[in-house]
């Protein structure tokens, strides 16, 4: 009879334990869950600077090691060095799950910033347009504060998914 009391007492032990095991993953995962709805992506980007990046873009996707993140973009190295604006962007996959909150002194250059960069190295660059099959190819004549002229082409900021060349601007 004390075999069989034993064995009660220990199953409802165990149960308890597993129980208390379950309330306490419950507790963490909603302590994890408030804590992610506080973070940006601009921060998890900052945390993947310096590991392996690929970017969905619309038309294709673009694998690199993340070495620069600046004002609405984000700069991959790989066969070739490639601008991508964050907006053109239909999502990541990363090696690492960091989250950096401390910005960048140069977090402030942009797209503009990339171009000027290039044209006065005079560097040919490949401009991939949204909606637009193919890309532009060629040197930039002139970098405006929201446009670049290219090829015989004025091509606003606002329309470029992203921008391909041999060097890294800001490397």
């Amino acid at each position: 009879m004390d075999d069989r009391i034993d064995a009660l007492l220990a199953d409802i032990e165990a149960a308890d334990a597993a129980a208390q095991a379950h309330v306490r993953r419950g507790e963490f995962g909603d302590e994890v869950s408030g804590q992610a709805a506080e973070r940006t992506l601009l921060e998890r980007m900052r945390g993947a600077l310096g590991s392996t990046v690929q970017v969905t873009m619309p038309d294709r996707d673009i694998t690199g090691t993340a070495c620069f993140l600046g004002r609405n973009i984000i700069v991959l190295a790989g066969v070739e060095v490639s601008v991508i604006a964050i907006r053109a962007v239909r999502g990541f996959r990363l090696t690492t799950r960091v989250h950096r909150f401390d910005a960048g002194g140069l977090e402030r250059l942009g797209l503009g910033s990339a171009l000027r960069r290039w044209s006065a190295a005079y560097e040919e660059v490949s401009i991939d347009v949204a909606d637009r099959a193919g890309n532009i190819r060629g040197r930039c004549a002139l970098v405006a504060s929201d446009y670049v002229e290219i090829a015989g082409r004025i091509i606003p900021f606002a329309a470029i998914n992203a921008v391909h060349a041999r060097t890294n601007p800001f490397g």
